[in-house]
């Protein structure tokens, strides 16, 4: 078995190393990982509920034993909705990652930046503290990668 990852800014790599170690096999990036017959779980970051680098993944190693979407705050309703929209029949985990403005590269930081500007008009006209609360997070940044996150995926492993 090994672990193959897609990473844009970082905490979905991180959670593939840390996973690695647990379960002692190796992680590789996607675009450099080749089908050698191994059981493959698959790690990819979450994007307007498309689990990236998956259809890849599964073009390139055809059934996977895990998929693993690493998003920036999973709630159950957006797991369902990440699971039905990428279509994944396999055992399948979210986990939180980490958000910083700053890790952010090309058109994805243009895309948040101008989320935020959207959120700061929001919270202007709002009553509502978690409209505040969630400003606060985007613009400060948060980060949630935890090693006991993947408890529940190494249980399903054993």
């Amino acid at each position: 078995m090994k672990i193959v990852y897609t990473s844009n800014a970082g905490s979905t790599e991180r959670y593939a190393k840390m996973l690695s170690e647990k379960l002692e096999c190796k992680a590789q990036e996607l675009s450099k990982a080749e089908n050698d017959g191994e059981e493959v779980v698959y790690l990819g970051w979450v994007m307007a509920g498309d689990v990236q680098g998956l259809s890849q993944a599964r073009e390139k190693f055809g059934e996977l034993k895990t998929v693993v979407a690493v998003g920036m705050m999973p709630s159950d309703k957006s797991k369902e909705e990440v699971k039905e929209k990428n279509k994944i029949t396999e055992p399948f985990f979210y986990l939180p990652g980490e958000f910083n403005l700053k890790n952010l590269k090309g058109m994805y930081k243009m895309m948040m930046n101008m989320m935020l500007k959207m959120m700061k008009a929001k919270v202007k006209d709002s009553d509502d503290p978690s409209d505040q609360k969630a400003l606060e997070l985007f613009e400060k940044g948060f980060d949630a990668v935890k090693e006991e996150n993947l408890d529940p995926i190494v249980e399903a492993m054993k």
